[in-house]
């Protein structure tokens, strides 16, 4: 499946604009990790249970409704995920609004579900290479960041999302914080 340069940047923007309401790692045993990972990591699996595309869709958002809250919280409360469902459900729902075919719908929510997973992958692997070097985390971000949206033709947007994930990354030994509330 083809996607257009301006829906591959809605589509990989939206993905990192989804990873920065998954609950910030924690650091355990000297390893930056995402407790809440394995629910959000098997969703694609959804979308391939049910041959309609349609109806595939839509038990891919009863699957992400029923399992992200209930997603590995480290003791936490169950609205630990309900920011990054509320956000994963309004770009099903804006990709359901754009796109008429329901395969490409498909194709794109496997998109953003998998590139989430690889930024997420990414970035724990960046955080956990630094550890507190904040400066080298920052330039490493940005070179990655730099490159992949360079190419689709979001490069100033770059800026914005390594302050995100910044922000997102826990101080060292901190407890969970939903985003924003620092």
């Amino acid at each position: 499946m083809e996607f257009s340069k301006e829906e591959l940047k809605e589509i990989v923007i939206s993905s990192y604009e989804l990873l920065i309401r998954i609950p910030q790692p924690q650091l355990k045993e000297g390893k930056y990790e995402l407790s809440s990972r394995n629910k959000f990591k098997t969703l694609p699996e959804a979308l391939r249970e049910i041959p309609d595309e349609s109806a595939s869709i839509t038990h891919f958002v009863k699957t992400a409704s029923y399992f992200l809250p209930r997603a590995e919280r480290g003791g936490k409360d169950d609205k630990a995920m309900l920011p990054f469902l509320d956000l994963l459900l309004s770009k099903v729902k804006e990709i359901g609004d754009k796109e008429s075919d329901p395969e490409r719908r498909i194709e794109k929510i496997k998109y953003l579900i998998g590139y989430t997973n690889w930024n997420a992958d990414s970035v724990i692997t960046i955080f956990n290479a630094f550890k507190n070097d904040d400066n080298e985390i920052r330039k490493r971000l940005q070179t990655m960041l730099g490159a992949e949206l360079g190419i689709i033709g979001a490069r100033d947007d770059v800026e914005k999302i390594v302050s995100d994930i910044m922000k997102w990354k826990p101080v060292t030994g901190s407890e969970y914080k939903p985003y924003g509330r620092r």
